[in-house]
């Protein structure tokens, strides 16, 4: 039955328990390593090495009062939180981590890239649902800068995947293209199309985790939190959590995407092959981290100018030359 399939898939694996166990752990290894760039510690006292200290962190705002002002809509705050926060969840399904029941259809990437927006839409707006004038503001930097990064994400995920789609038959199934695409670094002619898409894909995939130099929204000593600035207890849990699980899940998807996770490495061992998933994973992480430490954050105008002006001719460039590709 496919039904059962996809409920074990969603609530244990590669859904919700699975993304929840890995979120913790990435955020302990992203806290860890971030603090080393910046000579300090990080996480050390809450269990082995600081690893239980993201728990303690999610623990302490389950449980701390969850104050909503006059003038904002609760409700319908959680319930954007919870629909971005499945819209997460579902994504995996459609990878090649799903075992029983993946899904997979012709043009899925549609529904790939609509589910990838909502996390984004969410922040802008629960932002606007509060009458706090500082998130607003953040508010309004998410919608500019989203028609930037949006764009060149979308355009860096579609590059492997026309490519994927022309040469392996793909159809511009996201599934099967995470199988194949891969192969395109062994093609002197789809190589350098990989490298530039996978290039802006982290750069985007950067500013659409808001994390510096694209903290614009949330920038602490301009506008206190941005679009968080009233939210506390509960809800700023699920917003912590809606930011861990999208770090997750987009370093999953350009792992699979462009990398294959271990489709290049299924003829070993698959103890092997998962380390392998694993180092490739946490590489994007430390990349991720890495860009966080040595940048200063970007004023709305630069990160724009810089996302029009040089990202996004990048984007369309590899996306036009692959089209190209696909039809000589």
């Amino acid at each position: 039955m496919i039904v059962p399939e996809l409920i074990v898939e969603a609530f244990l694996y590669p859904g919700l328990l699975f993304l929840w166990i890995v979120a913790w752990l990435t955020q302990w290894f992203h806290r860890k390593v971030y603090a080393r760039m910046q000579n300090r510690i990080g996480p050390l006292y809450t269990g082995f090495m600081g690893l239980l200290q993201p728990i303690a962190d999610y623990t302490k705002l389950f449980f701390k009062e969850d104050v909503s002002i006059e003038g904002s809509n609760s409700k319908l705050s959680l319930s954007l939180l919870f629909i971005a926060l499945g819209s997460l969840v579902a994504l995996p399904i459609m990878l090649p981590l799903a075992p029983l029941h993946p899904i997979a259809a012709d043009y899925d990437v549609v529904l790939a890239l609509y589910l990838l927006v909502w996390p984004t839409i969410t922040v802008a707006l629960i932002g606007m649902l509060t009458p706090n004038p500082f998130s607003a503001t953040g508010s309004s930097r998410v919608f500019s800068m989203m028609v930037a990064y949006e764009v060149t994400f979308a355009a860096s995920l579609l590059t492997p995947i026309t490519l994927a789609s022309s040469k392996y038959g793909a159809n511009f199934s996201l599934y099967l293209s995470c199988l194949n695409a891969w192969k395109l670094w062994l093609n002197w002619s789809t190589a350098p199309l990989m490298a530039l898409a996978v290039a802006v894909a982290l750069l985007s995939f950067q500013c659409k985790l808001l994390v510096r130099p694209f903290d614009i929204p949330e920038a602490e000593t301009e506008i206190v939190a941005g679009p968080f600035t009233e939210y506390s207890g509960f809800k700023l849990a699920l917003i912590m959590g809606l930011h861990d699980l999208e770090m997750v899940v987009g370093s999953l998807l350009l792992i699979m995407l462009f990398f294959g996770g271990f489709a290049p490495f299924a003829w070993l061992p698959w103890p092997i092959a998962l380390m392998i998933t694993i180092v490739e994973y946490l590489l994007v992480i430390i990349a991720v981290t890495w860009i966080k430490a040595v940048t200063a954050r970007l004023r709305v105008d630069q990160a724009i100018g810089m996302f029009w002006k040089y990202v996004v001719p990048t984007s369309m460039l590899a996306l036009v030359l692959s089209l190209l590709t696909t039809l000589s």
